[in-house]
């Protein structure tokens, strides 16, 4: 087993899913946070940082920046794959599907107009509603435990990661999941009775 070292800021965000599969794995490393202040430092060292963003993770001696990289070269090296070729195809579906969430999301979370606040949230749940009804029915068909397959994956993890991001943080948005009682049924059921249960109880407070 390599010597894993991830770097990131002191929050949840794009390192989090890094950080459950660690978790969920039992599998040891150091977890290497900094300030935004400590960033401005830190970001200067090209070697660690090539592109100056973060997350990077550290294997033995070589740097893997670009957080879709790092969750999907733990989740293969880790298990959270899937089983087969074809249950990884379904992950990355999952995964695409949240980055076009994603897209749509960050105008919101950029804005600091509290003005257009109100109706660039509702803009926001009413052009979401094809990718969320989508998951939806994704989780229903699966029988509302996992995305895909019969344990935890990399779907499962990178969608509570957001959803929790989405309805418990600063970043809070009022009734995103009211229509959607399966993906609300599935938070949930990770955060209170999943094998993550235990961190998620014990990981650092953070707005994000």
């Amino acid at each position: 087993m390599p010597n894993y070292k991830l770097l990131y800021f002191d929050f949840r965000g794009r390192a989090e899913p890094a950080r459950m599969m660690f978790a969920l794995a039992g599998c040891e490393y150091v977890d290497d946070r900094f300030t935004h202040e400590e960033w401005l430092e830190r970001k200067t060292d090209k070697e660690m940082f090539p592109i100056g963003q973060a997350p990077v993770l550290l294997v033995d001696d070589k740097v893997i920046p670009q957080s879709g990289a790092i969750s999907r070269y733990l989740a293969r090296e880790l298990d959270f794959y899937g089983a087969n070729s074809l249950e990884g195809a379904q992950i990355e579906i999952i995964l695409e599907t949240m980055g076009d969430i994603e897209k749509q999301l960050m105008p919101l979370y950029v804005n600091q107009d509290e003005a257009k606040k109100v109706e660039m949230t509702k803009a926001f749940i009413e052009t979401s509603k094809p990718y969320f009804s989508y998951l939806e029915q994704l989780i229903k068909e699966a029988g509302g435990k996992h995305f895909v397959g019969n344990k935890v994956s990399l779907a499962d993890i990178h969608i509570f990661n957001m959803l929790d991001m989405m309805t418990n943080s600063k970043y809070k948005i009022e009734g995103l999941l009211d229509s959607y009682p399966q993906l609300r049924a599935f938070c949930k059921s990770f955060r209170d009775e999943g094998p993550l249960k235990s961190y998620l109880e014990s990981r650092p407070v953070a707005e994000i």
